[in-house]
């Protein structure tokens, strides 16, 4: 049987195209997550929550960055064995990390100067905390925290309305609250321990500060 011209050209054109498919190269699948055991993690870009996003524990974790940066990507985070530290930072307007329980070292947010929010709701302990010169942050909610190892000191924050500690029973060290004028709620009705305490926020109810003192006379 003869071949007619158009069939002999398309068996040759279609071994063309099968060699060519099977030169192209494969697209690269997403990269793993990189949880470093051994160093702190600096996050300043969105490639670098990208590539920890899928971190249950990390050694450590710092945020610094002239970018605005959505930290909620580390939905998976359940735990630091070291410090949390948040600033210096001028795009960031809210910080919140869902799933974070424990941190074993010290939690420091301080100069962030878009700063409007700090949610940390399933956060237990923590080794120690300091909130620091926070020009726009209005929120600080804490809701789960049971335990401070160290100091609590909470300063400098201008802006700074609503203070939610409402289950902090115990502070190892110093609480400080100051140079928050507009600082007027503060829940922190469970707190039953404190090494000292020290308040200077003007527009804070007096019973409520009261409160917190009979926690450092209580040891």
């Amino acid at each position: 049987m003869r071949r007619s011209r158009s069939s002999a050209a398309v068996g040759p054109a279609i071994g063309v195209l099968g060699a060519l498919a099977a030169c192209r190269p494969v697209p690269a699948s997403p990269a793993a997550a990189s949880c470093p055991a051994d160093h702190t993690v600096v996050l300043a870009r969105r490639a670098d929550v990208a590539r920890v996003a899928g971190c249950t524990e990390l050694r450590g974790v710092t945020v610094r960055t002239g970018g605005a940066l959505d930290l909620s990507a580390l939905r998976a985070l359940t735990a630091i064995s070291g410090d949390l530290v948040i600033g210096p930072t001028v795009g960031i307007e809210q910080v919140t990390l869902g799933a974070l329980r424990r941190v074993d070292g010290a939690i420091r947010v301080a100069s962030n100067g878009l700063l409007q929010g700090l949610y940390l709701p399933h956060l237990e302990r923590a080794g120690g905390l300091a909130i620091e010169g926070n020009a726009a942050l209005t929120a600080i909610s804490l809701p789960h925290l049971t335990a401070v190892g160290g100091a609590l000191h909470v300063t400098d924050n201008a802006s700074l309305e609503l203070l939610d500690l409402s289950a902090l029973a115990t502070v190892g060290r110093d609480l400080v609250l100051a140079g928050g004028p507009r600082l007027a709620l503060v829940e922190a009705e469970q707190l039953q321990r404190a090494a000292a305490v020290r308040i200077d926020a003007p527009s804070l109810p007096p019973e409520v500060a009261d409160q917190l003192r009979a926690a450092a006379a209580a040891r």
